[in-house]
Formats: C-alpha cells, structure tokens, sequence
C-alpha cells in the first residue's frame, strides 16, 4: 500500500503547492517582460488562495510582481495628472470587480453612496459582466457620479489598468471594493505616491486577497477581521481601521400580523427567519441546517423555519416530510423585506455566518441568535461585527442553540428585550448619521497618513509560510471550493493578448478541459477578447 505524503494528505499543503507553483511561473514570466502572461499567472495564483485556502491571507511575492508590471507600464501612461493630498475630500471614486444582483456587498456600496450626500461619488467596474443592479445606478446618478466599465474598452488587463490610473487621478480618494484576486487595482496603483489616497474595504475578511502593499488605509468591519489583517495580512496597524457596515434605515410598512397574513403564513405561528446565499448553509459531516432544527420544531409545533436563499435541496426534504408546514425554503429573494416584517425570530445562517442579513434583521426588531461552536482563535467564522457583537444571542454547542432558541420561541417577553438591545445598537452605529461619523474617522485617518511604501509590504518573507492551525484547519470545510484550476484559468483567458488567449486555450484543450464533439463550437468564443464579448452581450 502506498502512503500519501503530508502534502497529500493535508489539503491546505495541497493547495499551497499548487498557488506556489503558479507564483513561481508568474515570477518567471515577468523576469521574462511577459507582463500580460504574468498578470494572468498571478491572479490564478491569487485565485487558488482564496477559493481553496492554503494556509496564507496575503502573498507579497504576488503584490512584488503586480507592483513591478505596474512600473514597467508607467512610460505607457501619458496622461500625468498632479494628484494633491491636502484638499478636502470630495470626490471618491469606488472600485469594485462586478456586482452580484443578490449580496451584502452590492448593496452596501449603493448604501455607502446614498448616505454619503456632501460627497460626488463615481464607479468603476473592472470585469463586471451582466447588467448593473438599478439601484446601483440610481445612487451614483443622484450622487452626481459616473459608473465606467472598463472591460468594454479594447484591451486586456494591462490597457484597462492603465485606464484606471488616468480615471483616479481626477478624484480626491479611491475606495476598493474590489474582489480578491483582481490584480487591475494593483497594477494601476504600483505608486501610491503618484496617486490619490487607496482604502481598501476588507468585506471578504475571511479570505486571501491582494491589496495591502498600495492601501493607506484598510477598512475592517469587525475585531476579528482586523486581527487577521494586521497579524496574517501584513496591514500596519496605524493603517487600520474598523467601521460599521452600513444598512438601510428601517421603515416597517406591515405588522407582524398583517405581513403573516399578506405572505399566508399563520398568524399565530411563530416564525423562525433565516436569509442567506445558499453556500452558506452547507451541510457539514452530513448533517444540514434543516437537521439541527428537529428537536426545536418537534418540541415546539407552533414553531415555522423559514430560510431564504438555500431554494430546494434535496437533503433537507426527510425534515419536510417528518415536520410538515414547519420547514419552508426559498431561492435568493432581492428584496426580502416582507419575510423580515413578518418574523418573529432571525437566525443565522450556518456553518458561515451572514453578517449584513444580520444586521437587517435587527432593524425590524427581532431578536438574533447565532451559534459558534469553534475555537476563539477561529471567531473569523462567528458574529463579532460592530452593534452585533454583546447584543445578538451566542449559542456555544448545538444543544445551547436548541435550549436558547426554544427559549426565544415560548418567551415572547425575552424575545422583546433581547430584540430592543440590537435594534438600538445597529440603528445607532449601522444607519446614519451613526454610520457617517465613522466615515469621517476614516477619511480623517486618511488625511493624517502618508502613502504607503510597498516595499515595506512586497520585501516581508513571514506572510506566506502555511499555517495549519486555527482558523485555517476548518477553512475548507466552511467555505472552500472545489473550483479547478482550469476553470479558474478560463475565466480570466478573455484579458490576456491573442498569443497568450490561444496558448492557455490549447493547455486547457491538452487538458481534456474542452470536452465533446461540439466542443470546438462550445468553448471556442472563450478565443475572443473579452471586451468584444461584453460590447455584445452587455449591450445596452
């Protein structure tokens, strides 16, 4: 019998050798001023460690490459526009990779710009694909901004980059939305010093990204998040900083009884609310979501769960059956307003927490509960955030979560204090004008910062060692993907000149990745530029 080696047997070690691998190949092509193909290397690279996490949150020798495409674009860009870092911030342009019609994140930038009324605020979008959310594009309208897509203009990374740099200069500060392994942002601002003042929102705290090497100032939304960025990220705690997620003011519309009613829910039934993408109720050592809730719905038959955003999956049907009329899925909802009016308890999404769902909850008065049943040292994985943390319920096992929610579903008194206590907090510090005092502090620290210098980040060697124990031990099991390097590598073929497009297209052929007779016919538009693409199928 052969054994398995370490590596093989330890899938963050497996990962690591795959993301190292691809660095080096990056490494090797920029040396070889390749710049596009190792543009693509790296953000491969980048995407291996965030999607099947490898023991890292940062990569310096990816930031080093990223950096120096950077600077070996600058003869290329013509437009040299002073940039001043003494005059008020006024206007901001965000930056952000795509926006999913459904997710926090989407809607906490039109939230941002909604809130922030003394400021212009424009969008740039590096590789969205599909239409613009409208309320995305009613916000930068009423802000006085714009929103440029720049994968419809010709051209590949390395001409939008460009594009991005000459775009940034004419604003006071750029804000980073962006997504882990976007390299774009990167390469545009290889020289904080020649540009506006970087922040950069760290909304994906829980997985690798690129960043901290040209970011003044990173945005964390909770005390855990930070932790991880200044002591795994490389972050200087100086430019640190943590600040509420935003969320919209509440306006009930329905009472209770009338939005039950409205929806055909029973009246008298106490309604258990979970909302969430569906990944984030995967189901672990085979037991689901719906799973840790027969005990509560058996012992409580005027209970009802319902959970938005899982739609219909098949292992969670045996409780359907066992509980009729007690268990209800449904598909991501935009707007889920009424299911939040109508509920009389929110729980939250398990094993992965939903944060910002959260947070809306409290806003319509109910009461929050939560279970973390990990080490401290993995409280990436729990509730911490701001207004959250000390007012939501924390079960500590699955039997505290049981004894705690039954408790919530027979004591309406209890319901109603522990509600109040959150409600309070997230109105106060998660709405403005609470939440624009916090801005102010970040724009404040922003001005009292000078740029960074990313070598002090690109030359550090302790970041990328894997680590093996908490929180990175549970990582694949709570939001790892299966995602393959093929696939990953596919997505990005599109932004990359002709000779390097049809050069992976035939190793991804070589690979047995195009399969089928009609292969050719299926895959083949992946051989055209991206722009092309998207002037055709985004067209207005």
């Amino acid at each position: 019998m052969q054994l398995l080696t370490p590596q093989e047997q330890n899938p963050i070690l497996v990962s690591y050798d795959e993301y190292d691998a691809h660095v080096r190949h990056a490494e090797k092509l920029f040396s070889e001023g390749r710049l596009a193909a190792a543009s693509l290397t790296a953000a491969v690279a980048a995407s291996i460690a965030a999607h099947r996490h490898c023991g890292i949150f940062a990569s310096p020798r990816i930031e080093r490459i990223l950096i120096g495409i950077g600077d070996a674009l600058s003869g290329r860009d013509h437009a040299e526009i002073p940039v001043s870092r003494t005059k008020p911030i006024k206007s901001v342009l965000h930056i952000a990779t795509e926006l999913a019609p459904v997710g926090g994140l989407t809607r906490m930038i039109s939230r941002w710009v909604n809130a922030d009324k003394s400021r212009n605020n424009s969008l740039v979008l590096t590789q969205h694909r599909g239409p613009i959310p409208d309320h995305t594009k009613e916000a930068f309208a009423r802000s006085g901004g714009r929103i440029y897509e720049l994968n419809h203009s010709p051209g590949g990374k390395l001409e939008w980059a460009l594009e991005l740099r000459r775009l940034a200069k004419q604003f006071d500060a750029v804000v980073l939305h962006f997504h882990c392994e976007d390299v774009i942002p990167l390469i545009a601002f290889s020289d904080p010093k020649a540009m506006p003042p970087i922040i950069l929102l760290n909304h994906a705290d829980h997985l690798f990204w690129i960043g901290p090497s040209i970011s003044q100032v990173v945005i964390s939304l909770r005390e855990a998040a930070e932790d991880i960025a200044i002591n795994r990220r490389g972050v200087e705690p100086r430019r640190s900083i943590i600040m509420p997620t935003i969320v919209d003011p509440t306006v009930r519309e329905k009472t209770r009884a009338e939005a039950k009613r409205a929806l055909q829910i029973d009246p008298d039934c106490v309604l258990i609310l979970s909302v969430a993408r569906g990944v984030k109720y995967r189901s672990i050592n085979g037991i689901t979501f719906a799973d840790r809730h027969t005990k509560v719905l058996a012992e409580n038959p005027r209970a009802k769960l319902l959970v938005i955003g899982v739609g219909n999956p098949a292992d969670w049907e045996p409780v359907k059956r066992a509980y009729p009329g007690q268990l209800e899925t449904l598909p991501e909802i935009e707007l889920p307003k009424a299911y939040f009016e109508a509920a009389d308890i929110y729980v939250d999404s398990y094993p992965f927490v939903s944060s910002t769902s959260m947070m809306e909850a409290a806003g319509y008065g109910l009461p929050l509960l939560t279970i973390f049943d990990a080490p401290r040292e993995a409280r990436i994985f729990g509730i911490n955030h701001v207004g959250l943390d000390g007012t939501s319920i924390v079960a500590t096992s699955q039997a505290d979560y049981e004894e705690k929610l039954s408790r919530l579903i027979r004591d309406e008194p209890y319901r109603r204090s522990v509600a109040e206590a959150s409600h309070e907090a997230v109105v106060s510090q998660h709405t403005p004008p609470g939440w624009l005092a916090f801005l102010e502090r970040v724009y404040d620290r922003v001005r009292d910062l000078p740029p960074p210098d990313p070598r002090t980040f690109t030359e550090r060697q302790d970041l990328e060692t894997p680590y093996l124990g908490e929180p990175d031990r549970r990582h694949h099991s709570i939001v790892g993907s299966s995602l393959s390097t093929d696939a990953i590598t596919r997505s990005f073929m599109g932004m990359v000149p002709a000779r390097d497009r049809y050069a992976v297209w035939r190793k991804l052929n070589a690979n047995g990745y195009f399969k089928g007779k009609k292969a050719f016919h299926k895959y083949g538009p992946l051989l055209l530029p991206e722009w092309l693409k998207r002037s055709i199928l985004d067209r207005r």
